[in-house]
């Protein structure tokens, strides 16, 4: 990838800048919090906003040529074909209730190719950090992640634990339909997480397998966590078992490639 350590540079000083403005606001009572129109559990902070301000102005002082997709303001076009996608904040929802369990996810894509060039994922309050890279080991920490699950072939879907953020991302008859069948088979289902349900699995830090199964999804949700997750041996693609794009709304990701094929088969099947 052409200039690779200034992109890394760049994402790494997008996830200082937006980490110091999280921070400062985070267990503070009192702050400003709105429901998004028609969306019920999808909430908005001066946080947000606040912090996604501070990384696009980055952005536009030091990569001028390149464009921005962007959770809570207008997107940028490009004059390259890069695009920086920003979510200030996924898991707004447990930053105010005061659980340190969300990130600011940073990618970096050529939207024309559909090539995600890296990811990164920062948690400003543990001080973790994820970095995918196109065609090279995730990192987590600047540590190479070892996902034990990742050449797991014998794995079963029901001895794996199914996980989406909520039950409500789930609003047409035929995805409601899809993900109550793919619970029955996996047995064991667990909501919350938002984009640690992605950084777990990537890991391998669960008890057993996993399987995401979202929907009602944005580009600025996932476009970060396609390198990270790639890079570790472990699958995501929507639920067709295609390629993700910025038009995708739903987001299939497993362990390995033998979970990922089994609830494919479930999904074609209904």
């Amino acid at each position: 990838m052409k200039n690779l350590s200034a992109s890394i540079n760049l994402a790494e000083k997008l996830a200082q800048v937006s980490g110091e403005i999280i921070r400062q606001y985070f267990r503070k009572p009192n702050l400003q919090t709105e429901t998004k129109p028609g969306e019920m559990s999808n909430m908005a902070t001066v946080v947000d906003k606040d912090a996604e301000n501070v990384m696009v102005q980055v952005i536009l002082k030091e990569a001028p040529e390149d464009g921005i997709i962007r959770e809570e303001g207008d997107n940028i076009p490009s004059k390259n074909g890069r695009y920086w996608v920003l979510d200030p904040m996924d898991g707004t929802s447990s930053f105010v209730k005061g659980l340190p369990i969300f990130g600011t996810l940073i990618g970096l894509v050529e939207l024309e190719s559909n090539t995600p060039l890296l990811g990164m994922v920062n948690q400003p309050i543990l001080q973790e950090s994820w970095l995918g890279v196109q065609g090279k080991t995730t990192l987590f920490n600047n540590k190479p992640i070892a996902n034990s699950y990742g050449k797991l072939s014998n794995s079963k879907l029901e001895e794996a634990c199914l996980t989406s953020t909520t039950p409500l991302m789930f609003r047409t008859e035929e995805e409601k339909a899809i993900a109550q069948k793919c619970q029955e088979v996996c047995q064991r289902t667990a909501f919350g997480g938002d984009c640690y349900n992605y950084l777990s699995l990537a890991a391998g830090w669960s008890s057993i397998p996993m399987v995401i199964l979202e929907s009602d999804m944005q580009y600025y949700d996932f476009c970060a966590l396609i390198p990270i997750i790639k890079g570790t041996g472990a699958v995501i693609t929507d639920w067709y078992g295609n390629k993700l794009t910025h038009k995708s709304t739903q987001v299939l990701a497993a362990s390995n490639p033998w979970l990922w094929e089994q609830i494919l088969e479930i999904i074609a099947h209904l």
